[in-house]
């Protein structure tokens, strides 16, 4: 006997690569909060690569500081926090936002953490404005609503319901060609 929790745990990993597939076809894009996701509570934060750069900034005009001129250490801190602003933050979010998908596209579980810390946004390719913004958003009802396509038995279900769609006088399922057939 199957109970709830079970069936809506069934539920939930239908729905879950049901959006999975979709992202990789390209029908929706799943977007990343850097600014969510980059602290030390978030699982995909990387101490070293937010701190190390700065460390080496900061250590680097305090030495020429005080081995070299006070006014060029100083110069060469504020050239560092161009540097940090323009170059290293962007690259720092590059790679949350890899490490973001790569995580949330992995398993159910993890998107289920990172859509709890607020750091993703579904939005359909096709309408932009069309979009589910973690946590408040529901990605389930999203998924349900506009990923409607798909049914819960998967891609082949899919494809043949199509192709009679397609091809009306078939006259059975024999008749029917689908996607994964040779030479449409």
């Amino acid at each position: 006997m199957n109970t709830p929790k079970a069936t809506e745990r069934k539920r939930d990993r239908a729905l879950y690569a049901r959006l999975v597939e979709s992202y990789q076809a390209d029908r929706v894009g799943v977007f990343v909060d850097f600014d969510r996701l980059n602290h030390p509570k978030s699982p995909i934060w990387s101490p070293w690569e937010n701190v190390a750069p700065l460390l080496i900034l900061l250590i680097g005009s305090i030495t020429v500081m005080f081995t070299v001129d006070l006014l060029l250490g100083t110069a060469i801190m504020v050239l560092g926090v161009f540097i940090y602003l323009f170059m290293i933050r962007p690259w720092i979010s590059q790679r949350v936002y890899r490490r973001a998908i790569e995580a949330a596209m992995d398993n159910l579980h993890n998107w289920n953490i990172l859509w709890k810390l607020g750091g993703l946004v579904i939005t359909l390719n096709y309408m932009n404005k069309t979009r589910c913004v973690s946590p408040d958003g529901d990605w389930k009802a999203f998924v349900t609503r506009y990923l409607p396509e798909m049914e819960m038995e998967g891609l082949d279900a899919y494809n043949s319901f199509n192709q009679q769609v397609r091809d009306p006088g078939a006259k059975d399922d024999k008749d029917v060609r689908t996607l994964g057939d040779a030479n449409l």
